[in-house]
């Protein structure tokens, strides 16, 4: 009796199918009718193809993922015509689904902050970044006169390094008018750049039990109300002082007081507030200016040198949104199609979040494998999250294959599936050589 065989267990797979299990897959498809629609489209084989399709070598076209597809389904009569036009509405919505349920309920297992962190809930970091797109695409993602592009908007959980909002709008939506606030900041520490500078938005992060650090704007002019931390010597008194008259006139390494700015209540309503918050600055040695902060954390559990230092983790979502974008494809947006950038860009996130579930168990495994599955710290630092999710990415086509097994699906034929990947879609479109052999001189 011939066996057949069958890959050895992995845990890998196994936390893939539990983050995004195959049931639940075609249970959601089947509410948006998309299985009854199309009988080639397998929902849960193109989810992991989509998913998966960032092995290193590869890249995120249509064409790719097709024959990524086929592969999986063992649907070799598929057309690329029938393909891109999944690419569909109701596809995107059943993406876009997922992807929330996912940021909503997704555990990778890393939650707690430690050191300077420890007392936040957790740190969530605000940004967003622009993805350059085709010109013909500006009827929809529009960036300036001439150029189109799309602009993700992201909050990063410093604690997971994964996203708790992902939103896309066209590339000329401000950054400010997407970030809602209410009592999702409350016990985090929320971090800014200047594209949310905005005194109503820290007036209600503090009103909503938050706090927040932000960069400052050079031009930015307050009254200095009272002095944190004083001087010895011929220093110069600030309290009273606005703060561009003083500002190019001190040498004190560090600046700590508190202000009053001035802001409309309700936004548009025109009714001003006042409020007091706090200033901090710390002199760069070698260029002597100032990096001013605005913040409404203590100074008694957070000197000046401490703010910069918490503001430092804000690099972290630059290097999500670089991920994003040389890893999972969202500099490799070659489509026009408003449908197909948009799953794409859903998909990027997803591709993430995979690659973080698969990282989590790759640490835990090696914890476990060295007796000490309670120190997760020390996994970590064996198994750095970058370092790990290179090696992710170089053995994704390997996953979605040890996937595929586990999952029930078949080998395809790889002489026809070869065969079929090889032809031609334009089989009449004259040839070089045949053009040489046998067409007119001119």
């Amino acid at each position: 009796m011939e066996s057949v065989y069958t890959p050895p267990d992995s845990i890998v797979v196994d936390r893939i199918q539990r983050a995004f299990p195959s049931d639940e897959l075609r249970e959601r498809a089947r509410a948006t009718n998309l299985i009854q629609r199309e009988r080639k489209r397998d929902v849960v084989a193109l989810f992991y193809t989509l998913s998966l399709g960032f092995a290193a070598g590869s890249d995120r076209s249509i064409q790719a993922f097709l024959e990524r597809y086929v592969e999986m389904a063992d649907c070799d009569e598929l057309s690329y015509a029938t393909f891109h036009g999944w690419f569909e509405p109701g596809f995107v919505a059943l993406l876009r689904e997922i992807l929330d349920d996912a940021i909503e309920n997704l555990d990778t297992g890393q939650s707690e902050l430690t050191g300077r962190l420890e007392r936040f809930r957790d740190v969530l970091i605000v940004d967003a970044t622009i993805i350059s797109l085709y010109q013909d695409a500006r009827d929809v993602y529009t960036l300036d006169d001439d150029r189109a592009g799309a602009k993700l908007h992201l909050t990063e959980s410093l604690s997971t390094g994964l996203p708790t909002r992902f939103q896309t709008t066209d590339g000329k939506t401000h950054e400010r008018s997407q970030l809602p606030t209410g009592e999702w900041v409350a016990g985090a520490l929320v971090l800014f750049d200047l594209g949310y500078y905005d005194f109503w938005l820290f007036d209600r992060i503090d009103a909503n039990d938050g706090w927040f650090v932000s960069r400052v704007k050079e031009n930015a002019d307050f009254e200095i109300v009272e002095e944190l931390r004083t001087w010895r010597g011929n220093s110069i008194p600030l309290e009273g002082q606005s703060l561009q008259a003083v500002l190019d006139d001190l040498q004190r390494q560090e600046i700590d007081v508190r202000i009053t700015l001035s802001f409309d209540r309700k936004q548009g309503s025109g009714a001003s507030a006042t409020r007091t918050f706090r200033l901090v600055g710390v002199r760069n040695d070698d260029s002597g200016e100032y990096h001013l902060y605005l913040t409404n954390l203590a100074r008694d559990d957070y000197r000046a040198p401490d703010i910069a230092q918490l503001y430092r983790a804000r690099w972290e979502i630059e290097l999500l949104f670089k991920e994003l974008k040389s890893r999972f494809g969202l500099d490799e947006i070659n489509t026009t199609d408003a449908y197909i950038i948009e799953a794409l860009i859903i998909m990027a996130a997803l591709s993430l979040l995979m690659s973080r579930v698969i990282v989590n168990e790759l640490q835990k495994l090696d914890a476990t494998q060295r007796d000490c599955a309670d120190d997760a710290s020390a996994s970590s630092t064996r198994l750095p999250r970058r370092r790990c999710s290179h090696a992710v990415e170089r053995h994704a086509h390997l996953i979605q294959l040890y996937l595929m097994l586990d999952l029930g699906y078949e080998l395809p034929d790889l002489d026809s599936l070869l065969l079929w990947s090889s032809r031609d879609p334009n089989p009449h479109r004259p040839r070089l050589r045949e053009q040489v052999e046998s067409g007119e001189f001119w």
